[in-house]
């Protein structure tokens, strides 16, 4: 049964104020999925918290977007450009999780929407790429209903300890 969404649901980009918020929730998905994220939640945890800082400082080339309800990081999800001149057309999208007792309120089909609107809104974006354990069918209809196409599938991409997880790579094609 799905529930209602939330009542007071808030999506912004976050910024150092929320680094401790961010790494508590970013290592609680590292930890509860490990099969879900390319970073390990070893590596994540040695980090410091200035590193979380840096991550979603203003001037970072990555842009993380947290989904608050009632003033509690929900969820998040980041937007990273490409750099490069030839790859400027790109952005990557990364580290999607929306903690599983707010799951089945929208709160993750807002925080795609959201992430996006603002790629549509960036001048000479033109097309969004993102990686999904091939196991997560939740996440890839997710993916799916906003307009992401799976373009391969990547065998072995990750390995925890003696697993291996296929990640199913994807697509949006910001205009037509």
């Amino acid at each position: 049964m799905r529930e209602s969404k939330p009542d007071r649901l808030l999506i912004r980009r976050l910024g150092p104020p929320d680094a401790a918020a961010y790494r508590e929730l970013r290592l609680r998905g590292l930890r509860e999925h490990p099969d879900a994220f390319t970073s390990s939640f070893d590596e994540e945890c040695a980090k410091p918290l200035a590193a979380s800082e840096r991550r979603i400082a203003p001037d970072s080339a990555d842009a993380v977007y947290g989904a608050f309800v009632d003033g509690t990081l929900a969820g998040m999800a980041g937007l990273s450009r490409e750099l490069r001149a030839k790859n400027r057309h790109k952005a990557v999208v990364f580290g999607m999780y929306v903690a599983p007792e707010r799951g089945g309120r929208g709160i993750g089909e807002a925080l795609l929407a959201h992430i996006i609107g603002e790629a549509r809104r960036a001048a000479g974006l033109e097309q969004l790429v993102l990686t999904v354990t091939d196991t997560n069918a939740a996440a890839r209809r997710l993916y799916q209903k906003a307009g992401f196409r799976s373009f391969g599938v990547e065998p072995r991409a990750i390995r925890i300890g003696n697993t291996y997880c296929d990640k199913n790579h994807m697509i949006l094609f910001l205009a037509p």
